[in-house]
């Protein structure tokens, strides 16, 4: 749901400015959830089972009635071989960088390798955190989702100039973004695209900005691929 009072709205890219601008970026999330079957056989998780980490975007985790989103099926989608977390992140609406970015290091202290998946927001700070990050943590795979280019106006959140060397050995490194995104143009995405070469491109139709969907099926087949 579109955040009103946040001055993080996208606008549209000036074919001659440099970087894109932002205003107001919305988002919501999802929790966690489990689900216990008594009249079968109890699913367990295979003991490899690798962890998903889903960080919503700015805004409170989407909780409406009688729906159902994506983040919160992509543990159905992809069990039993990935557990996913989506964890609630500091003041959603109020988002602050070093603040999701010191939840973010919490979430990952272990060192275990993950699957990491960003939605907006969450996306540009997740990838913000690991252009940052001093050593880089361990991750099998890279998924950003309409992921908004920040530009100079929010230096808080605008990735380095050099961000694209340092990112160069992520891989594998998915980008999702549909055409019909009245948030985060779709020339955000394109701009991603020139500066990493190495990410694989995703571009869509009708999915928005939130990607209102019960299913993500893009998402689940990229990160199954990782298996092969």
């Amino acid at each position: 749901m579109p955040l009103a009072g946040h001055g993080l709205r996208p606008a549209p890219l000036r074919r001659r400015a440099r970087r894109p601008q932002l205003n107001r970026d919305p988002l919501g999330g999802a929790s966690p959830f489990i689900v216990l079957f008594t009249l079968r056989p109890t699913v367990v998780a295979s003991t490899r089972a690798q962890t998903v980490l889903v960080i919503h975007g700015a805004g409170e985790p989407r909780r409406r009635a009688g729906k159902v989103y994506w983040e919160s099926m992509l543990g159905k989608d992809l069990r039993p071989d990935y557990i996913v977390r989506a964890p609630r992140m500091p003041q959603p609406t109020n988002p602050q960088y070093q603040a999701w970015a010191r939840r973010i290091a919490e979430l990952i202290a272990d060192g275990t390798s993950r699957v990491l998946v960003g939605h907006s927001f969450g996306a540009s700070v997740l990838l913000k955190y690991l252009v940052d990050a001093a050593p880089r943590p361990s991750f099998t795979g890279l998924f950003l989702i309409a992921t908004p280019f920040w530009g100079p106006d929010f230096p808080e959140f605008a990735l380095p100039p050099d961000f694209a060397t340092r990112l160069r050995d992520v891989y594998p490194l998915y980008l999702y973004h549909s055409r019909d995104d009245a948030e985060v143009p779709f020339e955000h995405m394109e701009h991603y695209r020139r500066a990493l070469p190495q990410a694989i491109v995703r571009a869509l139709d009708g999915r928005g900005h939130e990607f209102n969907q019960p299913h993500f099926p893009e998402l689940a087949a990229d990160i199954r691929r990782l298996e092969a």
